[in-house]
């Protein structure tokens, strides 16, 4: 979902495509759960970075049968005008409107195939914009990590009418939003920056002349009725597709290659499904606005239903991912040359070191160890930022027992922070106060040695699964100093090679596991893997040791099983915050772990 983007591609001929070949399906989602998504809440910063209308509600989403479908049951996105208490834009001001909006983020990631979905969209008249998009799992920030748009419905008139001449458009500019659709890549570029667009996004929709950019229109309406979408994936190239009545249309003349520039095409992606209400990409007002837009006249409730996703293999291409990234253990190298470790990040290759807002300039104090280090000089702004981001998430939750450790030489009298980032945005920081000694950490003028305990810089949100900043270091009394760190690492993390290795796990294991998100607010899943078919009962209590409700109770057959949890008993009613615990029983196992409802 865009806002003002570049054009910059080279195309290829569709030509090329003829050889490829569809092949086995490696991954598919029915949706007869929510167990592969996160319900999003909110409204985002500046409406989703749209300047949208809407607040997310997890209200809003279900899995229901489809309607004339019986037997079939989809995802069911609603959008509703209302307005209440806590149905806020960023700033506290009150929101008019209600939707939906789902994530596989952390959950599912795929790189590479070809993917289909088949969609129904509401009647979206003024002010609807229904997307099935996808994002890089990077770090990186819009738009280095990419985004990839199966489908998009709600632009302009202006885009409607520039592209209306092909793929079934008359060319009488007299096109609605319920009659055309289209697809989009976008990713970063040095050349798409300027005034206009200073993030840089490259998008192959912008095609002020007509050349390539080919959204599909049928006048007999493409709302209330399912469609299906495509994208066909490789490390070479891609190319979007719609499947009408049983015919299929491009959505560009020709097809997008990956190359150097567009690299972030070359990293798994993951889902989102989402009904928007007014926003940038229509004639509708934006975020804060009225007179940036037309009323919406979009009628509500409306609901979006999405079938399923298949994930085929495309031209011998095609990776599916589920859950968080594999877990890691032992000692994690950050940045250092000679104390060993089992995996870790080398700046560069998988990781980069930053400096925010030119707060630091490159210092001169020799490495502590090895033939690198990092040295740094403030530059007088009043503060100081840096810190080492992995460019995929990390999950070093196995390190919760475990220490951050490092070496810094840096001046007593200047206080900072140490803390680490999850890829959700949270933040967590521990203090070293000027001239006391905190973590170990003896200030002298020489190196000191600093070891954290992991429990002490998580705090109560980080998600040590998704972790984006393994480090940094932080100064907000705006000390002049220079100083230099060095042998940075993670210790002690228990080595657990089964959990999210299918291949690895014995026939014979049945495995719990941790719970996710945790601590979590308002929901949560619960996983396990049965290695045959038997009966499994989840139970969930209280401090107290009072069941608060059976949460699942079924025989299941072998393999891995995911069960969602609302924070609410067996009444229907949403329990109060703090310490639950969730038990498994089945015919030869049992266990008992524990989560926290945050309110």
């Amino acid at each position: 979902m865009l806002i003002k983007s570049y054009r910059l591609i080279l195309f290829i001929s569709l030509f090329e495509f003829v050889t490829a070949q569809i092949g086995e399906v490696i991954w598919e989602e029915n949706f007869d759960n929510l167990n592969n998504w996160l319900i999003e809440t909110g409204n985002g910063s500046w409406g989703w970075g749209n300047g949208e209308l809407q607040y997310y509600s997890d209200e809003n989403v279900s899995i229901s049968e489809i309607p004339g479908e019986p037997g079939n049951n989809g995802l069911r996105i609603t959008g509703k005008q209302e307005s209440g208490s806590g149905i806020v834009d960023q700033w506290g001001n009150p929101l008019n409107y209600t939707s939906g909006k789902v994530t596989s983020k952390s959950k599912v990631s795929v790189q590479y195939g070809m993917i289909e979905t088949r969609v129904l969209v509401p009647d979206i008249d003024l002010g609807g914009w229904p997307a099935f998009w996808m994002l890089g799992t990077s770090n990186y920030s819009w738009p280095r990590c990419g985004e990839l748009d199966l489908m998009e419905m709600g632009h302009t008139k202006e885009f409607r009418d520039l592209h209306d001449e092909h793929n079934g458009g008359n060319g009488n500019n007299n096109s609605t939003v319920n009659q055309m659709v289209g697809a989009n890549a976008i990713f970063y570029a040095d050349e798409a920056v300027n005034d206009g667009n200073p993030a840089g996004a490259a998008s192959i929709s912008w095609d002020p002349d007509d050349d390539y950019c080919r959204p599909y229109y049928n006048y007999q309406n493409l709302s209330e009725r399912f469609l299906i979408y495509r994208i066909y994936w490789d490390p070479d190239s891609i190319r979007f597709a719609i499947i009408d009545n049983g015919n299929e249309h491009n959505f560009f003349t020709e097809i997008f290659p990956i190359d150097s520039i567009s690299d972030e095409f070359n990293k798994p992606f993951f889902f989102n499904i989402n009904l928007a209400i007014g926003g940038t990409l229509t004639d509708s007002y934006n975020l804060g606005d009225p007179g940036s837009g037309l009323p919406i006249s979009l009628s509500l409730p409306a609901n979006m239903y999405v079938d399923y996703i298949q994930v085929r293999e495309w031209n011998g291409y095609g990776n599916i991912h589920v859950g968080p990234p594999y877990f890691e253990g032992g000692t994690y190298g950050l940045f250092t040359d000679t104390t060993p470790f089992d995996n870790g990040l080398i700046a560069g290759d998988n990781a980069e070191i930053y400096v925010w807002e030119g707060t630091l300039s490159e210092g001169s104090i020799p490495p502590f160890e090895g033939d690198n280090g990092i040295s740094w000089s403030t530059t007088g702004a009043g503060w100081f930022g840096a810190g080492i981001m992995s460019i995929q998430p990390i999950n070093l939750f196995n390190f919760g027992d475990g220490y951050l450790n490092f070496k810094i030489k840096i001046p007593s009298n200047v206080a900072f922070q140490i803390g680490i980032i999850d890829a959700w945005g949270n933040q967590s920081y521990v203090e070293f106060p000027a001239g006391q000694t905190r973590y170990g950490l003896v200030r002298n003028g020489e190196w000191g040695q600093a070891s954290i305990p992991i429990n002490d810089i998580r705090g109560e949100f980080i998600d040590l699964r998704m972790l984006s900043y393994e480090f940094v270091i932080l100064e907000v009394n705006g000390a002049s100093c220079e100083f230099a760190l060095d042998d940075i690492y993670w210790e002690g993390g228990e080595t657990v090679d089964v959990i999210y290795k299918d291949k690895s796990i014995s026939p014979n294991q049945f495995i719990l596991y941790d719970n996710y998100p945790n601590p979590f607010n308002p929901s949560t899943h619960i996983s396990f893997s049965a290695p045959y078919a038997n009966h499994v009962s989840i139970d969930i209590y209280d401090i107290r040791g009072n069941n608060v409700i059976k949460l699942f109770n079924k025989y299941v057959s072998a393999g891995r099983h995911s069960i969602y949890w609302k924070g609410i008993n067996r009444k229907g009613s949403k329990v109060s915050g703090g310490v639950y615990f969730y038990s498994i029983k089945s015919e030869r196992f049992s266990q008992i772990k524990k989560m926290i409802l945050l309110k």
